[in-house]
């Protein structure tokens, strides 16, 4: 991961916005090069009605004017624009060919990034930011690229040849020519003044809108459910607000010094003409040439502007970029590709503590796990056991100490080996918008049909599944929204059964379910481990009383193990866990 901070990231924090995009471009590279060239073969076929109509205006003078001069000079004018227009077509044609490459090049970026990095970034990052991320952002890019690159060229190229032909024709013409420019300068610093800090402002508020709109519409049901319409509203119309403040507050700035700008660069005539109109009177300048750098400086100050106008622009693709940069540069869990050999031994931790944003959640824990076990973990609500399962499951890696599975410390162990060892099935297990048996497949896709219905079978799922209009070809919907909550757990077991792991691990598989569907659940969690090793981390302690090994966290330490009978004779922290859950059940018992 050093060598990452020190690419992209650390580059995007010297270098500019063009050189940041370079290393973005890849293969496409060449193709900008060529925009840029172009574009300035095409600003340099732009001279050309210029020089013509300053031809025709001194053949005028001169009276030297005939039809076929006119006609000539015209002819050739016009052929200038043409080549330029053509040229221009083409420079523009070929930078938004290769733009599209990059923003593709790009968002391939971030999804594998995504891949790669641990799953408590996926997990604690809002829905709302990455798709602010992958599409927002990188969407923003694609018209500031795609002009950006030949465009600036031209901008920059263009009044340099004009200034060069004034200088050439005048130097005094030329000198009046720029009298505006450094006021409107002054101007562009105006607009750019805290721009990095506005820029910021308004990228963690459009993160916050974002975020919270998700929040809102994946939230509807309860928010409605218990009439939390006002409050959740309030916090939607809050975030839109901020946005609507700091966009508004932004440009507020931009806008003035923009008018500032627009009402003075283009004002060559205060220079220009008093000047000339001086020389000419002294018989110090013809008047074609009067004329001409009169006219000229009007077409360069054009390009100047939108100088000044991608000048913005490139700010906010810096600022696009950055944000894009900061998630590539995030921490990565690196694992070797060639397989090792494992032993027989399964999970050993070694002093491990871990930390989520610097808050130590485990403290120096140390156990072992004997194979074909059955190990509960239980304890309050944040005290790690959750934690412990992924560290397990290789989502993490630990900050300190060494978790080891087969004899190996997990970070050796390629990843997909890893994984192919383990089951992780968690309360809230994804199911994608599919068939029932391609997601049940995704345990093992090559696994037959009918290995997909014993699967099922044994999770307690097929005869729900059966009565379903389409059966096992039933599509369940986003996140399978059409399917209970106890059903997709059920489905999510079944897949886990057709990979045929040697560990499995479940994270509060029973947390939400319905005692129905608990008692369905365990009954497939029975199927699921027969043969196995299983850890669990319990919410319900009725599943668990059985276990080899239960054992008991608090405040991110293991301070009790042993069996159920044991811990309960120990009047410990199990032991009270223990009452306040059989006083529980109790209590709905009553209540029923």
């Amino acid at each position: 991961m050093h060598d990452l901070k020190g690419g992209i990231f650390l580059e995007s924090k010297k270098k500019n916005a063009i050189s940041v995009l370079m290393k973005y471009a890849g293969n496409q590279k060449r193709q900008l090069y060529k925009s840029i060239w172009t574009a300035i073969i095409g600003e340099l076929f732009g001279m050309i009605p210029f020089l013509a109509i300053a031809k025709l205006i001194e053949k005028i003078y001169q009276s030297e004017a005939s039809f076929r001069t006119v006609f000539y000079l015209t002819l050739i004018a016009l052929c200038g624009q043409i080549l330029k227009g053509i040229f221009t077509l083409y420079s523009t044609i070929t930078s938004h060919k290769a733009t599209f490459h990059i923003l593709k090049n790009i968002r391939s970026l971030v999804a594998e990034k995504m891949l790669r990095v641990p799953m408590g970034v996926m997990i604690d990052t809002p829905i709302g930011k990455f798709k602010n991320l992958i599409v927002d952002k990188v969407s923003k890019l694609e018209d500031s690229m795609a002009h950006f690159m030949p465009e600036i060229t031209s901008s920059i190229v263009s009044p340099v040849l004009f200034l060069i032909l004034i200088f050439a024709l005048d130097y005094r013409m030329g000198l009046a020519s720029l009298l505006t420019i450094p006021l409107g300068m002054l101007g562009y610093i105006g607009m750019m003044k805290d721009y990095e800090f506005r820029s910021k402002t308004y990228t963690t508020a459009q993160n916050n809108m974002n975020s919270t709109l998700v929040e809102y519409i994946n939230g509807i049901e309860v928010i409605k459910a218990f009439n939390h319409s006002v409050s959740s509203y309030e916090k939607f119309t809050n975030a839109i607000n901020f946005f609507h403040d700091s966009t508004l507050a932004w440009w507020k700035q931009s806008w003035l010094w923009s008018a500032f700008v627009q009402a003075v660069m283009p004002s060559t005539l205060l220079g220009t003409l008093p000047v000339g109109a001086y020389l000419y009177m002294n018989s110090q300048i013809s008047l074609s040439n009067f004329i001409v750098c009169i006219i000229l400086p009007i077409g360069f100050i054009a390009h100047l502007m939108k100088i000044g106008k991608y000048s913005e622009q490139f700010s906010m693709v810096k600022a696009s970029l950055d944000v894009i940069d900061e998630f590539l540069s995030k921490d990565e869990l690196k694992r070797p590709t060639e397989r090792v050999v494992l032993d027989n031994t399964l999970y050993r931790f070694e002093n491990v503590s871990f930390a989520y944003d610097k808050e130590l959640v485990l403290k120096n824990i140390s156990f072992e796990l004997k194979p074909n076990t059955v190990t509960a973990l239980v304890g309050a609500s944040g005290s790690g056991k959750s934690t412990i399962a992924k560290l397990m499951a290789g989502f993490w890696d630990p900050h300190k100490g060494s978790v080891y599975y087969g004899g190996k410390k997990i970070p050796e162990i390629p990843f997909e080996q890893l994984t192919n060892e383990i089951s992780y099935v968690a309360q809230d297990n994804f199911l994608f918008n599919t068939s029932i048996k391609e997601n049940i497949k995704m345990g093992n896709p090559t696994a037959s049909d009918n290995d997909v219905i014993e699967a099922a079978k044994a999770a307690s799922c097929h005869n729900f599944i059966m009565e379903l209009e389409n059966g096992y070809d039933t599509k369940v919907g986003d996140a399978g929204g059409s399917l209970s909550g106890g059903e997709r757990q059920r489905i999510t077991i079944a897949r886990a059964m057709l990979k045929q792991a040697k560990v499995i691990i479940l994270d509060e598989a029973t947390a939400f379910a319905d005692p129905e569907n608990e008692y369905l659940i365990q009954s497939a969690i029975n199927n699921l481990i027969k043969g196995k090793t299983l850890i669990v981390v319990a919410h319900r302690l009725s599943t668990i009383t059985n276990a080899d090994t239960i054992l008991v966290m608090k405040d991110g330490e293991i301070v009790e193990n042993g069996t159920h009978d044991n811990l309960v004779k120990k009047d410990g922290v199990y032991a009270s866990l223990w009452k306040n859950y059989v006083g529980g059940l109790d209590d709905e018992k009553e209540a029923i």
